[in-house]
């Protein structure tokens, strides 16, 4: 190659990364405007620090009374730990080895607020571990109190299956969880230590995705309306007959039903209302017609995110109606919801292991934009105002940042 040439090259080569790193070239990829986001925190603190490189991929945040930003973590890449940590979006403070406190747990898969100020959380697993039958014990249902600092185990749910969300009435002192994969709805009365198991609301379905195995359908969220009456999302195959007691899901694989169970019923039944869904797509395996995120609306009912499609919409428990918002973002999984300060929804979308986008949606007038992301290698799983109306959000990587968008102010 000729010294022209050669110079030509490294012009050209030179033009393309200055046009790369370019503002406009930025939002061409998603990144968000300039100024939008304020900081950064990493939350892993390497090999001398309480939380390591593979233990910080954040499963959850909740804004606390005092002011604080309570969240968990779950263990990657062969990392066997997790934790609990709080934030004020200016710093962050470990609080928990939970691995430490209940041996052979690598993930804390949510957090719930409990009676008195308390947090409850519940432990699983790696999938590996789940289809190798390596021998788990099973997941735990724990509760935290930020006054005292006090982790109390409350002990295995399901033996040899993981909790896959949870979720507290405490009205009548009970948290309600799921496990995973076998999905068992339960329900453990944190006085009496008394625990049910409300049957199967989820027939075992593995796939295997780009290598990696995995259980679908599985609820991934409960909500709870004032009267105790719990609320989620399964399968069942409509082309199956119903048991003598009008079991609707005794074989599960189509369907993202919404069912409910009332405090003092036996088992769940069908609300007579259906997740939104593109039609064609929801008994592809690579979907999940289901509810992936769920936050009680201020004006009545819930707000919830999809996967197939990541549709927001709305759902009322007193009518069991649905009313469906669409999307503002060309991708699927709406994966966490969260109110700003400003008091407008803000959502994550975007599926694991992969790019996220940030979007909101202006609760008066119901329009909803994509505000991008904070980089264009940010994979985030978590959303959560703090307590200036930021909106923090959580990484779900190796090394992970909690990222502080300061528009929703």
């Amino acid at each position: 190659m000729t010294t022209g040439n050669r110079l030509y090259w490294i012009v050209t080569l030179a033009c393309v990364l200055a046009l790369a790193a370019s503002p406009a070239m930025a939002q061409r990829f998603g990144q968000m405007d300039g100024g939008s986001i304020e900081t950064r925190i990493l939350l892993s603190n390497g090999p001398k620090g309480p939380i390591h490189g593979g233990e910080s991929a954040i499963t959850s945040m909740l804004l606390a009374g005092d002011g604080w930003v309570y969240g968990s973590t779950e263990a990657t890449f062969g990392a066997e730990a997790c934790h609990l940590f709080r934030t004020d979006g200016e710093t962050t403070q470990h609080l928990v080895d939970v691995a430490r406190e209940i041996s052979g747990q690598t993930k804390v898969c949510g957090l719930a607020c409990g009676p008195g100020g308390t947090f409850v959380g519940g432990t699983t697993t790696y999938n590996e571990v789940f289809d190798e039958k390596k021998g788990y014990d099973g997941g735990h249902l724990f509760s935290y109190d930020p006054a005292t600092r006090a982790f109390v185990d409350h002990g295995v749910v399901q033996a040899g299956q993981g909790i896959n969300c949870v979720a507290v009435d405490t009205t009548h002192t009970r948290i309600y969880c799921v496990t995973y994969p076998a999905a068992h709805l339960f329900s453990f009365d944190y006085k009496t230590r008394q625990k049910k198991d409300y049957g199967q609301v989820m027939q075992e379905w593995r796939v295997k995705d780009l290598g990696n195995v995995s259980w679908r359908g599985v609820p991934k969220v409960l909500m709870i309306d004032d009267a105790g009456t719990v609320y989620f999302s399964t399968y069942y195959d409509e082309g199956a007959k119903a048991d003598d007691q009008g079991d609707p899901f005794n074989s599960g694989l189509v369907g993202g039903r919404i069912l409910h169970l009332a405090y003092g019923d036996e088992k769940p039944s069908f609300t007579g209302a259906v997740v939104p869904t593109q039609q064609g797509m929801h008994n592809d395996p690579i979907y999940e017609n289901t509810i992936v995120s769920a936050l009680k609306a201020r004006d009545g009912g819930f707000w919830c995110g999809s996967s197939v499609d990541g549709f927001l919409f709305k759902f009322y428990p007193s009518t069991s109606t649905v009313v469906n918002y669409g999307k503002a973002f060309n991708y699927w999984n709406l994966r966490s919801l969260t109110y700003g300060g400003d008091g407008n929804l803000y959502m994550l979308g975007g599926r694991d292991y992969d790019n996220t986008w940030l979007l909101r949606m202006n609760v008066h007038t119901r329009s909803m934009e994509s505000l991008g992301w904070p980089s264009n290698t940010t994979q985030c799983s978590v959303v959560c105002a703090d307590a200036q109306g930021r909106v923090l959000i959580g990484e779900n990587v190796r090394n992970s940042y909690i990222w502080i968008y300061g528009a929703s102010k």
